[in-house]
């Protein structure tokens, strides 16, 4: 999701399309909630502070003139769809100005599917479709799933099968990342190692672990710094979001609706009223920033052995500046309190 230097008039279209939405075309008053994620929207990903007023109304009638590049087009409806889930309902009336949206700029994309059903209680529909992206996207590294990629998956609930193991070669994956111990305590690798033994986690090619792919979600933790704790994860959410262009809304809109609107359709835990607009879209922008998108074919091996702190560079991931950090501290979302 990401809004490379947007023009006055691009700000104005996406501002007053925020607007819409929060106000389902004008038939409702945005809460002061909902004013409050449209306005630290504009600070974190437009460059707009103090943000600009707009008033509850319908989408401007210039949106596909001004918004002209499929990329822009595409990280708005992704912003709309974020602000369509502020008021905790998911309400029909609100999607429905994303859906419009998305028609007047030629966006379609499977999260938008998702967002609908959400909004009809159709939370069940959605599990196959979102596995079988995870699958291609997440845990494949080319973004096409092969058989050893679906025999990852059967690993995770039938580990016991005879002869899986040894075909998806886990105890070499299982000694590679254990070695990951042995590398000096600044790089990359050492973080990840220790990321696991702090919090617990089997490593992958380990009993009850994970694939390999979904590691990946690991190091963003490492490299984002945001914790394993429901708001650490939430803010997670919003920074791979930032960062990866064909998972956004599949990974947003699970957390934004599972842990702020309080409604399970995913397996994991469920809260509510946890997103914290300011946080979150810092993490957003913060994960846009990044010049490299670490699930299209990202691969920890290749640059394991480097500095952390020398990859965060690298790749762009702003610090977190004095005047955010003692929020993040005090709900407990940092991974290592200073990075």
């Amino acid at each position: 999701m990401k809004f490379v230097n947007p023009s006055e008039a691009q700000v104005v279209a996406i501002v007053q399309a925020m607007y819409a939405v929060a106000s389902a075309a004008g038939r409702v008053q945005p809460q002061p909630f909902e004013i409050a994620c449209i306005e630290a929207a504009q600070r974190h990903l437009l460059g707009q502070d103090p943000p600009r007023p707009a008033l509850p109304g319908p989408l401007p009638d210039d949106l596909a003139t001004a918004l002209a590049t499929p990329a822009l087009r595409k990280s708005t409806v992704r912003l709309l769809a974020t602000v369509s889930i502020a008021d905790k309902q998911v309400s029909p009336e609100k999607v429905a100005v994303v859906e419009d949206a998305a028609i007047r700029l030629g966006i379609s994309e499977f999260g938008l599917l998702v967002l609908r059903r959400v909004a009809r209680r159709q939370y069940r529909r959605n599990g196959f479709g979102l596995m079988k992206r995870f699958v291609n996207h997440y845990w494949s590294y080319t973004g096409h799933a092969t058989a050893r990629d679906w025999a990852a998956m059967l690993w995770t609930m039938m580990p016991w099968l005879p002869g899986l193991r040894s075909y998806l070669k886990l105890p070499e994956v299982q000694a590679r990342y254990r070695a990951l111990a042995n590398l000096p305590e600044d790089t990359l690798g050492y973080a990840v190692h220790g990321y696991y033994a702090r919090n617990g986690f089997p490593m992958p090619g380990e009993p009850k672990s994970i694939p390999e792919g979904w590691a990946r979600h690991e190091v963003y933790h490492v490299l984002a710094n945001y914790n394993t704790n429901l708001q650490g994860e939430l803010l997670l959410a919003g920074f791979i979001g930032g960062n990866t262009d064909e998972m956004c809304l599949d990974l947003m809109l699970p957390a934004l609706v599972q842990l702020h609107a309080g409604k399970t359709f995913v397996p994991g835990p469920a809260a509510e009223g946890l997103l914290r607009p300011d946080a979150f879209f810092r993490a957003v922008a913060r994960g846009a920033a990044m010049n490299v998108d670490l699930l299209k074919g990202w691969r920890l091996w290749e640059v394991a052995t480097q500095p952390l702190q020398d990859i965060r560079d690298r790749y762009g991931i702003p610090p977190f500046t004095p005047q955010e950090l003692p929020p993040l501290v005090a709900e407990n979302a940092l991974l290592v309190s200073a990075a």
